[in-house]
């Protein structure tokens, strides 16, 4: 007999295809050589997204791709200290400021804020509200 080199894949209940894993490596393999977005090569060869995707996701963690990009030294868990820069845009001060002496801002934790001119001001308000909005998470 010959073998044609075909193969007859099985649907479930609900109409789901199931690929042998030798086919879905095999898949897998062809999208890292395609260069296609996963949501266009899905569409191409006929697999649902979020299949193709959870495929995607299992072969990453068998390879150790996640563990990779954590930083070195950290835990895999995440623990460890989160840094978080904000970037806030200045509002041009209407009217020049005189120079006068700086407002001191204390906070309860001791934390000082100096605000020298109406720009800093500005600057100050926000990190104020910022730190107010975190306050059950951030002890001062």
């Amino acid at each position: 007999m010959h073998d044609t080199g075909t193969t007859i894949l099985k649907r479930d209940a609900m109409g789901r295809i199931g690929y042998p894993p030798g086919q879905r490596e095999a898949l897998l393999d062809e999208f890292e050589r395609s260069g296609l977005k996963g949501a266009a090569f899905a569409r191409t060869v006929g697999i649902s997204y979020p299949t193709f995707a959870n495929w995607i996701q299992k072969r990453r963690h068998a390879r150790g791709d996640y563990e990779a990009l954590s930083t070195p030294g950290r835990a895999a868990s995440g623990s460890g200290p989160r840094w978080l820069e904000a970037v806030l845009p200045l509002a041009p001060s209407p009217v020049p400021v005189a120079p006068s002496a700086p407002l001191a801002v204390e906070l309860p934790c001791g934390a000082r804020l100096l605000v020298e001119d109406a720009r800093q001001a500005t600057l100050a308000a926000q990190v104020l509200q910022a730190l107010q909005s975190l306050a059950a998470c951030v002890p001062c």
